[in-house]
């Protein structure tokens, strides 16, 4: 926007910047009569000395004349300061209607102080832990799986050949100001076409839209809509196309598709197609800046290996500055992840291209009380040993009370982020 671009209609600031310059024409002005009073006008313009008596008027003495134009005009440039402010600022209030204008500064910038926070998943649990962070740091970037191929989401990437967009959108709204209106409306989901089982969500479409507008380019179209939104951070494909995601059994089977292997017990080996996607340049500028990288929480194998099986991602991640954070499940996933412990889980990480990355392990320490189930006693062999059966030193292991008390099996968002940004976290060994 140029510099004029303040006086386009309807923004609101040219009332207070015309308050404001009537505020410092009232002070001069008053300067104007009070210097002539002093020195009897001989070295001011008379047409200049004539306004000035006029306005402050010419009967009272010269001295409160000047003083009261003064003081006036400190007014009204304080009234006009104040009304761009508030102008300025409006655009950000919608989040906490009646918040005091100097809370919501003092927010703002405490906010903008933050770590630089990445979080690689997908699904419900990259969204749980932007909804805490949020509120902790305004430097927030997700990356997001583009494996996904069920739903709405499934159905528009056949259909027009984009990306998946649902997690893209559950992110969105995650991070939207006005969370609970966002996704009241970027998820009602129109009617089913005759022969589908759902319709799809509004906010599906709203990126799809915005995808083609940009001539089909991803990263931007997601961009058009955080401006709409509002959205603090960024929400960031992961790879500029949609991946494939391929998984073999410990039996040998192979299932394709993230629907079906969310579905599938026993899950040995994980691969993508294409193998050599690339990765957006913004996931790795992001990685590169970060001060703090989250992994997880998320579908073990159709939300946080897939990022891992990028190959530019995963030598970003390698070359990274800041440590990382896997934060294990609150409870083990039917299907993908069924009777797997936390052991279990980091075995399939380390298998993957994490074995030296993990910098720490965020686990709760609420249990389900299910046997097998992530949190209760089955991460005992990590908390009383410092190393695996092979002699290898394991990341080290955090346990928190990051758990929902309405949901048990999954994370609290508060609690999640505030025990994320206080773990005493070391560098990350250059080892690697």
């Amino acid at each position: 926007m140029s510099r004029f671009g303040w006086l386009k209609p309807g923004l609101g600031v040219k009332r207070w910047l015309v308050v404001a310059f009537l505020g410092a024409a009232a002070i001069a002005l008053g300067a104007l009569s009070g210097v002539r009073a002093l020195a009897s006008g001989a070295l001011l313009p008379d047409p200049l000395v004539e306004i000035a008596e006029a306005v402050a008027l010419r009967d009272l003495d010269p001295v409160f004349r000047a003083v009261g134009a003064v003081l006036t005009g400190s007014l009204l440039i304080g009234v006009g300061l104040v009304g761009l402010a508030r102008a300025a600022i409006l655009p950000y209030r919608t989040d906490r209607p009646g918040v005091s204008l100097l809370e919501l500064l003092e927010r703002r910038r405490r906010l903008a102080r933050g770590r630089r926070v990445v979080v690689l998943g997908g699904g419900t649990g990259l969204a749980t832990a932007l909804r805490g962070l949020k509120l902790e740091t305004a430097q927030l970037t997700a990356i997001v799986s583009m494996g996904d191929d069920g739903g709405s989401s499934g159905v528009l990437r056949e259909q027009l050949g984009i990306p998946p967009v649902g997690d893209l959108r559950n992110c969105l709204v995650a991070l939207s100001d006005a969370e609970s209106t966002a996704a009241d409306l970027l998820r009602f989901r129109l009617p089913a076409e005759p022969g589908a089982p759902r319709g799809h969500a509004v906010g599906n479409l709203l990126l799809a839209a915005a995808i083609h507008q940009e001539g089909g380019d991803l990263e931007r179209g997601v961009a058009r809509v955080h401006r709409i939104l509002n959205v603090r951070g960024e929400v960031i494909p992961g790879t500029t196309v949609a991946l494939e995601l391929v998984g073999t059994t410990r039996d040998g089977t192979t299932v394709r598709g993230q629907a079906k292997l969310a579905r599938t017990r026993n899950i040995d080996r994980m691969r993508i197609e294409p193998e050599g996607a690339r990765a957006t340049p913004s996931a790795i500028a992001a990685i590169q800046r970060a001060d703090l990288i989250v992994l997880g929480p998320g579908s073990l194998y159709t939300s946080i290996i897939p990022h891992l099986l990028v190959p530019e991602i995963l030598a970003a991640l390698r070359a990274r500055q800041a440590p990382l954070v896997w934060v294990a499940n609150v409870d083990e996933q039917e299907g993908e992840t069924e009777g797997m412990d936390l052991d279990a889980h980091l075995a399939a990480l380390e298998a993957h291209g994490a074995s030296g990355l993990i910098d720490g392990i965020l686990a709760t320490s609420a249990s389900s009380r299910r046997t097998g189930a992530i949190g209760g006693v089955s991460i005992a062999p990590i908390l009383h040993h410092a190393t695996d059966a092979d002699g290898r030193r394991r990341p080290p292991l955090f346990v928190r009370d990051v758990a929902s008390r309405r949901t048990p099996h999954l994370h609290e968002p508060n609690l999640l982020s505030r025990a994320l940004l206080r773990l005493p976290l070391r560098e990350p060994r250059r080892s690697r």
